[in-house]
């Protein structure tokens, strides 16, 4: 049998392949920090002109804090840099953007 997660005790239980009925329970160790990389897409207007740009952002997660600690941000040109560390609203959005993707993550979904 494989070992499952009660969630309402938040303990991993163990099951003995010899004997079914014998379990033990050890406590889940807490989440420790996830480093991941993520690249944005995002299509941007400048002095009326459509542009696209990519970024990249290495960040550090706990779920168990549901903190993001951004360690490297690379954007694919300076006009993009521009429109996104001068805007508070987009700066915001991604960071929105990327607790909801975390959060979907980290329970399941597959769908974004």
């Amino acid at each position: 049998m494989l070992d499952t997660i009660d969630r309402s005790s938040n303990v991993l239980v163990r099951r003995n392949n010899k004997n079914a009925n014998l379990n033990s329970a050890t406590p889940r160790k807490d989440n420790p920090l996830i480093r991941l990389t993520d690249m944005i897409f995002l299509r941007y207007a400048l002095e009326g002109e459509s542009k696209t740009g990519t970024i990249t952002v290495e960040l550090e997660y706990s779920s168990s804090s549901c903190s993001i600690n951004y360690i490297n941000v690379h954007y694919s040109d300076p006009e993009l840099t521009k429109h996104v560390e001068g805007n508070p609203r987009v700066l915001r959005n991604i960071d929105s953007y990327l607790r909801t993707k975390l959060l979907k993550l980290e329970h399941n979904f597959s769908y974004f």
